[in-house]
């Protein structure tokens, strides 16, 4: 049942936002949570439970507001000690799932996250901010590089560069994006990733455009598309986000999940990291004034992102997972 439940997120946030928001904010009361527990808690607790006595870890660590309760049962039946790790992927709004005051350790992505968490009753000495565990092949681009994967992919090298992307599912009205920044000519270039949207794909290969758009399906290569790039173009997810923010560019927001997505608009806009532009007219325009070279937006907007960014949070958030283990070690080699 949670893998049937799992698989309805893509077409609830393709097609109905407001009934995920609805589901979020009525999920986020005590009395709902425990009740959401109540019915998914044992069979999740279960794998928790077989996953222990296969792998025996010093640490759980668990990336999921619905797996910090039931791992801590999970552990609390176990044979001996292990450490709990809660890394929260939310970055703002989070929601009351993932702050479980027995956590040994919990890892936040923002200063806001933090005072939610401690709202909630988290220790303080058991919460730190740490960012978001974003893979270290993000990172901003070298000298010259830039230029060198524009010729790589088949672009324009001197040619204001916008990267549209919907994430692995293509999700979003990425089409509309396309169409809105593509229909008339243009002096940028665009690069469209689909994920596994192959509908999509077929949908943008067939339209004739008049600004030159390339277009890919599933790619390995978002890190290095994301360097050829000016400006990511893209709902207000926090992994987007946290990409484009260790890449160094800027990000046109255009769309957002109600519930936990909701304030990171406003963590974009207001941190000078971005614009928010739903529909095509508002997209057209803020992507007409970052690509306009009389003024200075792009560059502020590119170094307000590269001085807030934390590019090596999975490296800090290793460090603390085995510190962590350390100390629940000997635990585990009296117990074998």
């Amino acid at each position: 049942m949670v893998r049937q439940l799992t698989s309805l997120y893509t077409p609830i946030i393709n097609r109905a936002r407001p009934a995920w928001g609805a589901v979020y904010y009525t999920s986020n009361t005590r009395a709902a949570f425990a009740a959401v527990r109540a019915v998914f808690g044992r069979q999740v607790r279960g794998v928790v439970a077989e996953l222990l006595a296969e792998r025996d870890p010093d640490v759980v660590l668990s990336v999921h507001p619905l797996l910090n309760h039931v791992s801590y049962q999970a552990i609390r039946s176990s044979a001996r000690g292990r450490g709990l790790m809660t890394v929260v992927t939310d970055l703002m709004d989070i929601h009351r799932g993932w702050i479980f005051p027995r956590s040994d350790l919990i890892v936040v992505p923002t200063e806001k996250a933090l005072l939610t968490a401690l709202r909630r009753r988290a220790d303080p000495q058991r919460v730190k901010v740490l960012g978001l565990p974003i893979d270290l092949r993000f990172r901003p681009p070298a000298l010259g590089e830039r230029a060198a994967l524009r010729r790589f992919f088949g672009l324009r090298e001197d040619v204001f560069t916008i990267l549209i992307s919907g994430g692995g599912m293509g999700s979003g009205r990425i089409y509309q994006h396309v169409k809105a920044l593509a229909s008339d000519s243009h002096p940028w270039q665009l690069v469209v990733v689909c994920g596994r949207n192959l509908r999509l794909r077929r949908q943008v290969q067939r339209a004739e455009f008049a600004t030159p758009t390339l277009n890919f399906g599933f790619v390995d290569s978002m890190p290095e598309l994301m360097r050829a790039a000016d400006v990511l173009v893209g709902k207000a997810g926090p992994g987007t986000i946290g990409e484009a923010l260790a890449t160094g560019i800027p990000i046109v927001v255009t769309a957002y999940l109600p519930g936990q997505e909701t304030e990171n608009v406003d963590f974009v806009v207001k941190s000078g990291l971005g614009l928010y532009a739903p529909g095509a007219r508002k997209l057209r325009n803020a992507i007409a004034r970052l690509a306009d070279p009389t003024t200075s937006l792009l560059d502020d907007l590119t170094q307000r992102a590269i001085a807030i960014s934390r590019p090596y949070a999975c490296l800090d958030i290793a460090r603390e997972c085995l510190a962590l283990a350390r100390t629940y070690q000997a635990s585990g080699q009296a117990s074998r």
